[in-house]
């Protein structure tokens, strides 16, 4: 196992005991914004994955954080679909947004690497995905489709804030 691989693995146990141990339970307040708005910062950890990974060790990864996130928050399968739903848009979202000359494959999507505004949207396209998708399978119809909606845009501003707070203060360079 070389650095690079190492790195990534401290990153995501770290950033995992963080979404269980602090942002879970920042969710669970009475306040009215946490009756609507939730803080995902683990999709950054599928996110963060180097450009070369296929994209089916991608949607497995996301498949066992989902799994790993579902088994504390007491939810049966809805994050690992939503992560799962958002390694594979990954690789859509990463062909969409290619520069003319290319990735380098050995890089990361950081903002040491691709600048502020490239960071920005590829991370609010895939948070809104995977809030989209996570918020439908939690409620599981669409006669709420306005919850879902207004769940999904909070999450949303409240995941950007904290997953672009992470990107700013660590700027991962791998």
């Amino acid at each position: 196992m070389n650095t690079t691989s190492l790195k990534h693995i401290i990153r995501a146990i770290l950033i995992l005991l963080l979404q269980v141990l602090v942002l879970k339970r920042i969710g669970l307040s009475t306040s009215w914004l946490w009756q609507y708005g939730d803080i995902f910062l683990y999709p950054v950890i599928v996110l963060l994955l180097p450009f070369r990974i296929s994209r089916h060790y991608a949607i497995l990864i996301g498949f066992v954080i989902g799994l790993i996130i579902d088994m504390f928050y007491d939810t049966i399968g809805v994050h690992a679909f939503a992560l799962t739903a958002t390694a594979y848009a990954r690789g859509l979202l990463l062909a969409y947004l290619e520069p003319r000359g290319g990735y380098q494959l050995s890089m990361s999507p950081t903002i040491f690497s691709m600048g502020l505004n490239w960071v920005m949207t590829f991370t609010v396209f895939s948070l809104l995905i995977h809030t989209f998708l996570y918020f439908t399978a939690e409620i599981f119809t669409f006669v709420y489709i306005g919850q879902i909606l207004l769940k999904t845009l909070i999450t949303l501003i409240l995941s950007m804030l904290v997953v672009m707070g992470y990107h700013l203060l660590f700027n991962p360079k791998s």
